[in-house]
């Protein structure tokens, strides 16, 4: 297993955590993904100042073409994206809300082939098919109905539109995570991302009147209980694994992996809540840990 693969199967552990954590804050999905973008910032920008002084290298070299690519990546990906997924996991619960990321790594397959001209071998293109087979699985476990967190009911139909669209839109975004990574490194990547998401998401706040003072409420530690370690889990550092994934990695192949947050969370969920998944459910996760291992094995050949 390559650097780039352990950092998306640990990107995607620390969104299982970050999810229950989501789920427990009674915020609109567009002002939840606007407060973990500002505190995303300070966090990555005192990361990136930690990591100068100790290690040097403090300038920055990063192209005009890279900031295009990175900017655009954190618009669709982090902007549009996350504020569907956030509504997504609001309607239908975390592992329900997983069901359709699941499909980010075919999306991910054909953007890969389209614009990276990446190859994905047949034993590599059954390793995502499984994984994707078994996640689909563990999400569809009935058991995981009683996990809705109720606090911003919707529509079932309206939870899977978005979470389809925030699937699509997570695909694009890694692509052009990739594309913007040719002459800078995944921290500050992360940091270009999440700087361009942050400025955009405060400025949209900033002209809606009626949810400008829902960011009052971010200093309240009803909030901030479960934002603070959500965004430190998520957004930095979730965030910052996953952009190494893209860089070490092919899109297809990051992707899938990045997308197993489902398996990590049928122990975490049964930790936290007492819920146990179903024998179909537990079949499910063999599968696609089956098919994690063919796609990770044969991909790093």
């Amino acid at each position: 297993m390559n650097q780039g693969e352990f950092a998306a199967l640990f990107a995607a552990l620390l969104w299982t955590f970050s999810s229950m954590l989501w789920g427990k804050i009674n915020l609109p999905a567009f002002t939840l993904n606007a407060c973990k973008n500002c505190i995303g910032c300070v966090l990555i920008v005192g990361h990136l100042i930690v990591s100068s002084l100790i290690f040097g290298g403090g300038e920055f070299t990063t192209s005009l073409s890279s900031w295009g690519w990175l900017g655009a990546s954190g618009l669709i990906g982090i902007v549009v994206g996350d504020t569907l997924s956030f509504r997504s996991l609001q309607i239908l619960g975390p592992r329900r809300a997983l069901i359709v990321a699941c499909f980010s790594p075919l999306f991910a397959t054909v953007l890969g082939y389209l614009f990276l001209e990446e190859r994905i071998g047949p034993v590599v293109f059954s390793g995502i098919l499984l994984t994707m087979a078994g996640v689909i699985a563990v999400v569809s476990d009935r058991r995981a109905d009683v996990e809705s967190p109720g606090l911003m009911p919707g529509n079932f139909g309206a939870g899977i539109a978005c979470g389809v669209t925030g699937a699509v839109c997570q695909a694009v975004g890694g692509l052009f995570s990739k594309q913007g990574m040719q002459d800078c490194g995944a921290l500050e990547a992360t940091m270009i991302r999440l700087l361009i998401a942050g400025i955009a998401t405060v400025a949209f706040l900033m002209v809606r009147k009626k949810d400008r003072a829902s960011l009052s409420k971010l200093f309240q530690w009803t909030y901030l209980q479960f934002l603070l370690p959500a965004t430190a889990m998520g957004t930095w550092l979730g965030i910052w694994f996953s952009q190494k994934a893209y860089k070490f990695g092919d899109l297809a192949v990051a992707q899938t992996l990045l997308s197993t947050c489902p398996l990590f969370a049928i122990p975490v969920v049964w930790f936290f809540y007492g819920h146990k998944a179903s024998r179909f459910a537990i079949a499910g996760t063999t599968v696609a840990l089956f098919g994690i291992w063919l796609t990770v094995s044969a991909g790093s050949k």
